[in-house]
């Protein structure tokens, strides 16, 4: 877990190194995608392998903002925008245009966070990468619909084979 006993400062500087580090991680695994849809399934497979690899990150991210009081509520929400505004790329990409609003864009932004809150407070990060495909189908269904949300849910999941 993220020490934030300390000062509301060192919470400020504890979750502002791990934003930055999630958002570069999240940039770098979606940069060179072809398009909306795999960009935001390597961002959230990114999102995923970041908590599961620094659960402590994830958790001052999470758990500890909401538990630091208001200006912990007010990262938070940034994070939740940050998620939710990349998720907003994708109206444009909506079978039925005018359905994603952006209430949307926040439920789905909070629903991915709440799945990583969920398992980091039970002790069971490591189980994140193996959530991706049903979290990205869960992120892009909205946008894409159910048929093509799962595509590209399946496509980028790492293949089974013989070193695993």
């Amino acid at each position: 877990m993220g020490d934030i006993s300390g000062s509301p400062e060192d919470f400020a500087s504890v979750f502002e190194t791990a934003f930055a580090r999630v958002q570069i991680a999240v940039e770098e695994a979606s940069t060179g995608q072809p398009d909306w849809s795999t960009r935001m399934a390597a961002a959230i497979r990114a999102g995923l392998e970041f908590a599961a690899a620094d659960p402590a990150a994830a958790n001052v991210l999470t758990n500890e903002a909401i538990a630091a009081g208001p200006d912990g509520v007010a990262r938070y929400r940034r994070l939740t925008k940050y998620i939710a505004e990349a998720l907003a790329v994708g109206r444009g990409q909506c079978p039925q245009p005018g359905e994603a609003l952006g209430v949307t864009d926040q439920a789905l932004a909070g629903g991915l966070l709440g799945l990583i809150a969920e398992r980091l407070a039970a002790g069971r990060a490591g189980e994140l990468p193996d959530l991706a495909p049903e979290a990205i189908e869960f992120a892009l269904t909205p946008y894409l619909g159910t048929a093509e949300a799962k595509r590209v849910a399946l496509a980028g999941r790492p293949k089974e084979g013989p070193e695993r």
